[in-house]
């Protein structure tokens, strides 16, 4: 996917990985196409500030009410924590079908093995670690047998065969101190937007480890 070929430029990132109904097979002409962003500790903010850069430059960044076949970033995590657990419990069931199915379509190598290992509460009949529950949803998403194919034949090769990421030269330049003061001028300023802002809902929520920008449906 050339969204993914593109991802792979953005400073910081360790792993874009493909979700939603596109994942699922269940994508219609007016859906939009979401991204899940991992990025290096410490610098959650820069990868997000280029990785909707570079998006946007390209002119497939959703917004407004342009959503058909647009990029949604709408999910960033930082390396040590990976984890896609809602911090609403009644969002379990919603997160778990959303992020299933993720495709890992930019790797470093380990972050997307990590990414599903911790996720393994998603998997039917397995313990919800903000339950004390068994979370069970009602059916898994409807896929159809062609489309399981395609997906786990998807996931094998990528994680044979890593879409190799540029030299991280620039990655240097945002290190040490600069690094450091571009990253907190970049958390100040999303911060204050993101959860200031008038649109919120179960999963509104930034800190120095991720960012959920998922507003809830009316």
């Amino acid at each position: 996917m050339v969204a993914g070929r593109i991802l792979r430029f953005v400073p910081f990132l360790r792993m874009a990985g493909l979700n939603g109904s596109l994942s699922r097979g269940e994508a219609k002409q007016s859906s939009d196409i979401d991204f899940l962003i991992i990025a290096r500790d410490g610098r959650l903010y820069t990868a997000r500030f280029f990785a909707v850069l570079l998006v946007a430059l390209t002119g497939w960044r959703r917004s407004g009410k342009k959503i058909a076949g647009r990029i949604c970033l709408n999910c960033y995590l930082s390396a040590s924590h990976p984890d896609v657990v809602p911090h609403n419990p009644q969002s379990n069931k919603k997160v778990a079908i959303g992020y299933r199915y993720l495709i890992p379509l930019v790797d470093d190598g380990k972050t997307a093995k990590k990414f599903f290992k911790i996720n393994k509460w998603m998997g039917k009949n397995l313990k919800c670690r903000m339950q004390n529950e068994k979370f069970q949803p009602k059916a898994d998403p409807p896929l159809t047998e062609k489309f399981k194919i395609i997906n786990k034949y998807l996931k094998e090769k990528i994680f044979l065969e890593y879409p190799k990421q540029p030299k991280r030269t620039f990655e240097k330049l945002l290190s040490g101190r600069f690094g450091n003061f571009v990253e907190r001028k970049l958390m100040d300023y999303e911060r204050r937007r993101i959860l200031g802002g008038a649109c919120r809902g179960d999963e509104i929520f930034a800190d120095e480890k991720e960012i959920r920008l998922h507003p809830q449906k009316n």
